[in-house]
């Protein structure tokens, strides 16, 4: 029996020293993980070793440090102490037990704040079980390869292809981009999330660097975008992403407007004469009573320099030109605006077109769910290019395609024309046009994003692109000369490699929650080696935490054999089932005596057998002095 309670006794100091080896391993485990990949199941299942770690530690720490201060008041009071010390050892066993004990005590020596503060190690070590461990995203640098739809292919304006085919879709398409929010409008993707190109002129006042990069503004800047559309972009990767990309638009700068008296109460229409199928500004239809809008160009068509086809597809592309035509043929054409909605008045608008051809970076954030992506930088491209005199205006056929279906493509509802609120987005003006109340930039820019619109939905196809049909990737164009072939190749869309800046989530350890936790293991391990140590240095058994240690001396209660020499939790256990009651002993021998001189009797009370509270000896007495 003797040789089994040692060995019981020894246990005992054994497995508080080993129940803080997990909390050291979970610690090693988390700070080697610093800076590493966390893999989808090591993050799960160091996720779940913190979570039980935080669980688990006040626990540990409460039965560990709570056990080193009833060892510790053993020894004490073996070796002769005050009552308080006891009261205050035996009374922290818990944090809030620690905190209320001093607080009963009425006093706060330094051993009582040392107590208060070795116990919040507890509550602080499971919250830096839960905090010391986390994720955050590090790029990962790497490549690919992007693609983007041409702008420099063909046009299908004025073909039966386009207005047979795709046109009814591209009308739906620019009708809900005119109707669009704001927000959208001015924003740098369209509806669909395709990029919008700026206009080169609207960064005129941004600072050019070296190479003729104009770096654009995130925050309280909004340059004026070429199109209602964006370019179509395709094989985007997750994560942030960063591309070059050649595009060209048509640029209108409009200076001269006119407005005439052509309209009375005896004449309500009169045909100015300037816009019709002959000139002098080209158009495809002549201007009537219903005629709301009409468009014109002045200049020389540059058909007969188009390439004949070799594959059945058009040509009408500024790329597909012979390299015959003159510079005396580069002259700037001009684009005339009639608007007729005036009561009386008859506004014309007339405009210099001009091709732009530019290079844009532009930055990409892709996830599993959403695509946002815009243009950083723009510089005027550096790839051979035609003057910029030359446009797609210039060709007969689209520009006749462009005057007849553009009016055909805005949605007119109850007689409200929504492309003409687009460009006068003003109250009605009486005799005169809206239009007369636009400030000449603006409708510049307007009525550029409307025919680029057009004429980007005139390439082929490209109302599925636009909506998110993939574009077809090709080889990579690494270098200048393989882009330039591309293009001339007029090829549908055109791939070029980008740099993608991947997100990788890695561990990160947060070292000071990680210090504190460590701190706290150490102290439960501190605490366990320390009750060993105690329980060695004292020659008694254990005795203050053990409620049979109230009846041990009792002659009331009793005991069994060998009781008053057991170990605490021997006695515990040997009496486990023995029935005890706090009841009336009997009375104080004298009584006790009041001031008018009348004994009273005073009973005593103690721990005494079940049985004998219910015999000759009772319980508690309601009403009756006790002592």
């Amino acid at each position: 029996m003797e040789k089994r309670e040692r060995w019981r006794r020894r246990l005992m100091d054994i497995i508080p020293i080993m129940c803080t080896a997990p909390f050291f391993v979970v610690f090693g485990l988390v700070v080697a993980s610093d800076r590493k990949r966390a893999a989808s199941s090591r993050f799960d299942t160091l996720g779940e070793l913190t979570k039980v770690a935080a669980t688990l530690f006040p626990l540990a720490f409460s039965v560990i440090v709570g056990r080193a201060f009833v060892k510790f008041a053993t020894y004490q009071l073996e070796q002769g102490t005050t009552l308080g010390l006891l009261e205050r050892l035996i009374g922290s066993r818990t944090v809030f037990g620690t905190i209320g004990t001093q607080i009963r005590l009425g006093s706060f020596p330094f051993l009582s704040l040392g107590m208060i503060t070795l116990w919040l190690i507890s509550p602080f070590g499971s919250q830096a079980a839960l905090r010391m461990l986390g994720t955050s995203l590090s790029p990962l640098p790497s490549t690919a390869n992007v693609t983007f739809m041409n702008t420099r292919q063909p046009s299908y304006s004025g073909l039966g292809l386009f207005q047979d085919n795709w046109f009814a879709g591209f009308a739906s398409l620019f009708a809900a981009s005119l109707l669009a929010p704001s927000l959208t409008k001015l924003g740098p993707a369209d509806l669909w999330g395709n990029v919008k190109i700026p206009i080169s002129a609207s960064l005129s006042n941004l600072v050019e660097d070296a190479n003729g990069w104009r770096e654009i503004p995130t925050a309280n800047f909004t340059p004026t975008y070429s199109s209602l559309f964006g370019i179509p972009l395709g094989n985007i990767p997750v994560g942030n992403s960063t591309f070059n990309i050649e595009s060209t638009y048509l640029e209108l700068t409009c200076s001269n407007l006119t407005s005439a008296p052509l309209r009375s109460t005896t004449t309500p229409f009169l045909d100015p004469g300037l816009i019709s199928t002959n000139g002098p500004f080209r158009s495809a239809a002549n201007i009537t009573a219903s005629t709301s809008w009409a468009m014109g160009y002045l200049g020389q068509d540059m058909s007969s320099f188009l390439l004949p086809s070799t594959n059945g597809r058009s040509t009408q592309c500024l790329d597909c030109m012979d390299s015959n035509y003159t510079s005396s043929k580069q002259v700037p054409g001009l684009l005339l605006f009639q608007d007729f909605t005036g009561t009386q008045n008859v506004t014309s608008i007339f405009c210099v077109p001009a091709q732009s051809y530019v290079e844009s970076v532009v930055a990409c954030n892709r996830t599993s769910l959403s695509q946002n992506c815009a243009v950083r930088r723009q510089r005027t491209s550096v790839l051979q290019s035609n003057p910029s005199a030359l446009t797609l205006l210039g060709l007969n056929t689209v520009m006749m395609g462009l005057s007849r279906l553009l009016p055909q493509a805005g949605p007119v509802r109850e007689g409200v024309d929504q492309l003409h609120n687009y460009l006068a987005n003003t109250p009605l003006a009486g005799p005169e046009s809206r239009v007369l109340s636009v400030p000449l930039q603006d409708f510049s820019a307007r009525l550029s994003q409307l025919v680029n619109a057009y004429l980007q939905g005139s390439l082929q196809d490209s109302t599925s692109f636009l909506t998110g049909t993939p574009l077809e990737a090709g080889v990579p164009a690494t270098s200048p000369e393989i882009l330039t072939a591309g293009i001339r190749n007029q090829t549908p869309s055109l791939t070029i490699p980008g740099t993608v800046t991947g997100l990788l989530r890695i561990f990160e350890v947060n070292f000071p929650w990680a210090t504190i936790f460590l701190l706290g293991s150490l102290t439960m391990l501190v605490a366990a080696l320390f009750s060993a140590y105690i329980r060695r240095q004292s020659l008694t058994r254990d005795y203050l935490p053990y409620v049979s240690s109230l009846v041990r001396e009792s002659q009331f209660v009793t005991m069994p054999r060998g009781g008053v020499r057991m170990d605490g939790g021997q006695r515990a256990r040997e009496m486990r089932d023995l029935k005890v009651r706090l009841g009336d002993v009997g009375d104080v021998g004298q009584g006790w005596e009041v001031g008018t001189g009348v004994s009273l009797s005073v009973g005593q009370l103690a721990v005494m057998d079940w049985s004998g509270a219910r015999s000759e000896r009772g319980g508690v007495v309601r009403g009756k002095l006790y002592m």
